[in-house]
């Protein structure tokens, strides 16, 4: 575990050398708070016209939880969000080691490759979760207002770091099979999408086929915990994601050791 805390930190601090940290936190945040603050400033305008029809006529057809309905859009955003900004940080987690030509000389050390891999996920996740702090301020402001939903934040946050951590975990084990960036980042943004966007590929005829598919859907998980929901379904769904993109990572990095010796 020593090995892994090494290399996660040595991850992290790579990410910060180059501009791609800066950029991917830059634009992750601008556009997380651009969308946070437009969806706010239009559902308090519905809640306020409805209101103004109550008061009027005595009753309204569109009433709403304004908290709610806010942060259950404001995190399948940011899901999307993570499709996009993922792949720029699992691109290189192998890849470049191997442009700069330091794979041989992390193969052929006494670290194994579980350590490995498990240091690479430990440093992107790492950097995930930086990448979430700069949001916490938009609902420490939303609060202000009075309209605090502790338990619909917490469960959406978590979605977004599971789902984050499986991306993360796929990435990582694509980055593994190539030797270009520019490959890796297209390949892995290809899986991500149709994990993402699997459930829409189905019909309205339900059959025993199309439930399968939806059971892969990554959205299909990730939604119940922008309403508060936590199962342990989605929590299993997402772990195993994970387990299964580390444990294709390892051998495919062990398989290039065995190449190398």
């Amino acid at each position: 575990m020593r090995h892994a805390l090494a290399i996660a930190r040595r991850e992290i601090e790579s990410y910060f050398v180059s501009p791609i940290a800066y950029a991917v936190l830059t634009i992750f945040t601008f556009v997380s708070g651009l969308f946070f603050s437009n969806m706010l400033v239009y559902y308090i305008r519905q809640s306020a016209l409805a209101d103004s029809m109550v008061q009027k006529y005595g009753y309204s057809d569109y009433q709403l939880d304004v908290p709610t309905v806010v942060l259950a859009q404001f995190f399948q955003n940011e899901a999307f969000m993570l499709m996009l900004a993922v792949p720029l940080l699992t691109m290189g987690l192998i890849t470049d080691e191997r442009r700069k030509g330091t794979l041989e000389l992390l193969v052929t050390s006494p670290v194994r490759g579980g350590e490995i891999v498990a240091g690479k996920f430990l440093g992107a996740f790492g950097f995930l979760c930086l990448m979430m702090l700069p949001i916490l301020p938009m609902f420490a402001f939303m609060g202000q207002g009075g309209a605090w939903e502790p338990g619909v934040i917490a469960s959406g946050m978590m979605g977004l770091l599971l789902l984050g951590g499986a991306q993360i975990a796929l990435g990582l084990f694509i980055s593994s099979l190539c030797e270009n960036v520019l490959v890796s980042a297209i390949g892995t943004y290809g899986v991500l999408i149709t994990m993402q966007f699997i459930d829409t590929t189905t019909s309205s005829t339900q059959s025993y086929w199309i439930t399968i598919l939806g059971y892969f859907s990554f959205y299909m998980r990730q939604v119940n915990s922008t309403r508060g929901v936590v199962s342990l379904t989605d929590l299993a769904y997402f772990a195993s994601y994970i387990t299964l993109g580390l444990f294709l990572a390892q051998r495919s990095v062990e398989a290039i050791r065995f190449k190398r010796t």
